[in-house]
């Protein structure tokens, strides 16, 4: 029997219930042809989830490069996320698609046109290949009526049987090796994920202009934070965060740096309201690739479960990720060695829930259990903090 991701049982019979028919169709009118691989020569990769998603995409499509180096890649992915991926050699062209079930912001609209504009443009490029690094019913609509021959993708929120490659793997594991099953459904050779954010010298000299307007010493240690992300559900309380900040400067002497997008002014002018000192505040002021460079700067970095987090783990800096029980952290949690996943294992969990009235798995995780941890990546690192 198939297996769904959506929550509600509605949505699961009804889904299911295309999809029968679906496949049914399939199997009885339907013979679709997979091409050769030394045939492809245009690849289409559908990835219109958010920033921390993309950057778990990465292996995968650099995986689909490395087997295919002379073929021309065309990544799709929501405007939130291009900062990630642009200017990355691995892809030829970035094309912005606002995926209205995936826009989370308060004036996001149907955008039909844009929509029927995009598969236009699909149409026209004659691309030999899709991959869909998701599971998103919607992109796989998209790529079968931009004509695009050979489709690979999931099938758990339904249109599997619009697919000729269906995907087969388990959500029991994480989300990047997930992604790398995709690659290797047509034979890639995709090992071990290895999640990278590439960085410039201008960018170097970008952060350190304005760290250094901020205050910051380079001698003197780091600690770096980001408070915000998309959700409230996922959103561990200002004041405590602030209580902790407070804590480590006093009893570490170490200097914070906040970092976050233009969504964060907010929640961080509140927090600065509670501090008794002026942390280094590059909110709003850097893109991904930046923010990358801030987080190189950290001893340790600390946030919520966001695409910050997957930053740093991805340049290697210690993290401590506070995760809500909303999602399946063994799953969802940043990629790398050396992370720390600090998670409340309550009776509501995976509820995926944006917003949240008792806030119970995220209420459970103390100051005092952070501090300790903090306490704990120094000892780790020789005392560098």
């Amino acid at each position: 029997m198939k297996t769904y991701t959506y929550k509600s049982r509605g949505i699961r019979f009804i889904i299911g219930l295309i999809d029968t028919v679906g496949y049914l169709f399939k199997k009885v009118l339907f013979f679709l042809r997979k091409q050769n691989l030394r045939q492809i020569n245009r690849i289409l990769i559908f990835k219109l989830d958010h920033a921390g998603d993309v950057l778990l995409s990465i292996p995968a499509i650099r995986s689909i490069r490395n087997k295919l180096p002379l073929a021309y890649i065309t990544l799709v992915v929501g405007p939130w996320a291009k900062g990630i991926v642009e200017g990355e050699g691995y892809i030829d062209e970035i094309i912005c698609y606002k995926a209205y079930w995936q826009d989370r912001g308060i004036n996001r609209s149907l955008n039909i046109l844009d929509t029927l504009n995009l598969i236009w443009t699909l149409r026209r490029g004659n691309y030999d290949i899709f991959f869909d690094l998701r599971g998103d019913l919607f992109a796989i609509m998209i790529a079968f009526l931009s004509g695009v021959p050979r489709r690979v993708g999931y099938g758990w929120e339904g249109g599997g049987f619009l697919l000729t490659d269906e995907v087969e793997t388990t959500t029991k594991k994480h989300q990047a090796e997930i992604l790398m099953d995709g690659a290797r459904t047509i034979a890639i050779d995709a090992n071990t994920p290895n999640i990278v954010i590439s960085t410039s010298e201008n960018d170097e000299r970008y952060v350190h202009e304005i760290m250094a307007a901020e205050g910051w010493d380079e001698s003197c240690p780091t600690i770096g934070f980001h408070i915000g992300s998309g959700c409230p559900s996922k959103m561990w309380a200002v004041e405590r965060y602030a209580e902790l900040m407070e804590r480590l400067v006093k009893h570490l002497e170490v200097q914070i740096v906040i970092i976050g997008g233009i969504d964060d002014l907010d929640i961080v002018q509140r927090l600065e309201s509670l501090l008794g000192f002026k942390p280094i505040n590059v909110v709003g002021r850097t893109t991904f690739k930046q923010t990358a460079v801030v987080i190189k700067k950290c001893a340790v970095f600390i946030g919520n479960d966001s695409v910050a987090v997957h930053i740093a783990a991805a340049v290697s800096v210690p993290t401590i990720v506070i995760f809500s029980a909303a999602n399946d952290c063994r799953r969802w949690k940043p990629y790398g060695n050396d992370v720390t996943v600090v998670y409340k294992d309550v009776s509501c969990k995976e509820c995926e829930k944006a917003t949240c009235n008792s806030m119970e798995c995220m209420n459970l995780i103390t100051v005092d259990e952070l501090f300790d941890l903090v306490l704990d990546k120094n000892k780790t690192q020789d005392n560098r903090i």
